[in-house]
């Protein structure tokens, strides 16, 4: 497979390229500037697209070839950032993804979203028919994006336009090697001393 994933540079998309490389794909990976975590995905066999997600050049030049795109680029809860840069990417650099996809001849999209955008569920556990509830700007722009990514893959099929398929993947709060977000609370565990917010009967579900 050719495979092209955006986000590389993070946690969740860098693992991801590299276990495709190992899977034996031919995997590049979209970057917005040179660094150290584009250089350590060089290494590890992944080829370089230079290129910001809003842009549209960039991202035809990315997708030309491609067989499946991993779209995993996302802004998160930065602080300092105003809502239109979080829609920018989150929601309208997604319908230009499938957009230049489908005409660069991708036969698939897999646009991680986030469990986030069913907000504060009233009767836990949700499935995915729970009501969608976003409660930030971050959760918000998430679920405009699924809803450009329906909308855009539906648009593909239109005359001289090729047909797309796209699947949305909502995952939970994910960790595992190389993740610093949840560390601090993993060696609290391990050390036997963590806080405990509440009755501690609160659910969360994680993705290792």
């Amino acid at each position: 497979m050719r495979v092209l994933v955006t986000g590389a540079t993070g946690f969740t998309g860098g693992h991801l390229a590299r276990a495709l490389v190992a899977r034996g794909d031919a995997v590049s990976a979209l970057v917005r500037t040179p660094g150290p975590a584009a250089t350590a995905l060089e290494q590890s066999g992944v080829a370089l697209a230079l290129g910001d997600l809003r842009d549209p050049a960039a991202l035809a030049a990315a997708t030309a070839g491609v067989d499946v795109v991993y779209h995993i680029a996302a802004m998160y809860r930065q602080a300092g950032l105003s809502d239109d840069i979080y829609r920018a990417v989150n929601a309208t650099a997604v319908k230009d993804i499938i957009e230049a996809a489908a005409r660069g001849g991708v036969r698939r999209v897999v646009h991680c979203s986030t469990v986030g955008v069913h907000g504060d569920v009233d009767h836990p556990p949700a499935n995915e028919d729970a009501p969608l509830k976003p409660g930030d700007v971050y959760q918000v722009t998430k679920l405009e994006g699924e809803r450009l990514v329906r909308a855009a893959a539906e648009h593909s099929g239109a005359p001289g336009i090729p047909g797309i398929e796209v699947t949305i993947v909502r995952p939970t709060g994910i960790y595992g090697p190389g993740d610093h977000r949840l560390l601090k609370l993993f060696r609290g565990v391990a050390r036997g001393r963590f806080p405990v917010l509440g009755s501690g009967r609160a659910r969360r579900r994680e993705t290792a």
